[in-house]
């Protein structure tokens, strides 16, 4: 039987956290307005964009909505 991999912990690499991260960097707003248009904290997204906290999934899906984002399963396997 397979072994289904551990998810990584805060501060470790993850390709979600990476395009999260990028697109956020990349979508236009400052962080302060980004927060205020997703109804994520302000330190909320600090902390995860400097890698101290990971997000939340109510949190993901506010910011991925925004920034017109979604997880989709790779097939390719």
């Amino acid at each position: 039987m397979k072994k289904k991999p551990k998810p990584p912990r805060s501060g470790e690499y993850s390709p979600v956290i990476g395009v999260l991260k990028e697109a956020i960097r990349d979508c236009g707003p400052s962080l302060p307005e980004l927060s205020r248009q997703t109804g994520v904290s302000n330190p909320q997204i600090y902390r995860f964009m400097s890698g101290e906290r990971s997000l939340g999934l109510p949190a993901v899906e506010k910011l991925a909505a925004f920034l017109d984002l979604r997880l989709a399963k790779d097939t390719r396997k």
